[in-house]
């Protein structure tokens, strides 16, 4: 197997996307399991106001189908999938949990342990006592209630979902390799290949992609 380079790759995420915890769960594995990734919570609602649209989950039709879609992929990939008690669901304690930890090695333990909770246990993640026992369980020790109530810390997540939001970024899960911005856990495998070197961006065709005529465009 060919060697990856330990480059950190930026992984945005949010508790509440089940796309997400797929994604989590997929870099625990090989080849990913050897990568460095940059765990970095985004307010998946936010980014969805800003662009003015809503959430699947909001939509009867689309919110079956997402979950018809998520179990079928779970099953694919034999990744345990039971769900959270309630869907949609306040994230914000846990995104802020994590937004805390300033190691990048226990930031990824702590956010893969609350998706795990989350999706694999049906556990509830807007709950501080979960939250708490959870973080204990990977030697973080912190309180949650304190920790989302901290300016800096709710200003670290709004700093991060602003910066996604700005490179253009519409949902989660998204990785980012150098300037290569990528939506969906199925990149990975991109992402791999952008890290090894076996994928590359033509920049001069992308730019002559960019370049031609688009009707109909609103300015």
């Amino acid at each position: 197997m060919t060697s990856v380079p330990a480059k950190p790759v930026v992984f945005h995420f949010d508790f509440i996307s089940p796309y997400s915890y797929l994604a989590s769960q997929l870099i625990r594995r090989p080849p990913y399991a050897e990568m460095a990734f940059d765990c970095r919570p985004v307010v998946f609602g936010t980014i969805l106001s800003k662009l003015g649209v809503k959430g699947p989950g909001e939509i009867p039709a689309r919110r079956r189908i997402g979950l018809q879609d998520v179990l079928l992929l779970a099953q694919r990939y034999d990744i345990p999938l039971e769900g959270p008690p309630t869907h949609p669901f306040n994230s914000i304690y846990a995104l802020r949990s994590v937004c805390a930890v300033d190691d990048p090695t226990a930031r990824r333990r702590l956010t893969d342990r609350y998706f795990r909770a989350a999706w694999a246990e049906s556990q509830d993640l807007s709950d501080p006592d979960v939250l708490a026992e959870l973080a204990s369980e990977v030697g973080v020790q912190q309180d949650p209630v304190a920790t989302a109530s901290d300016r800096g810390i709710r200003q670290a997540l709004k700093t991060q979902t602003k910066a996604l939001i700005d490179r253009g970024g519409w949902g989660v899960p998204t990785f980012i390799v150098d300037d290569v911005v990528l939506f969906g856990h199925e990149r990975l495998a991109i992402v791999e290949a952008l890290l090894a070197g076996h994928l590359t961006v033509d920049a001069a065709r992308l730019d002559a992609l960019l370049a031609r005529p688009q009707p109909g465009r609103v300015v």
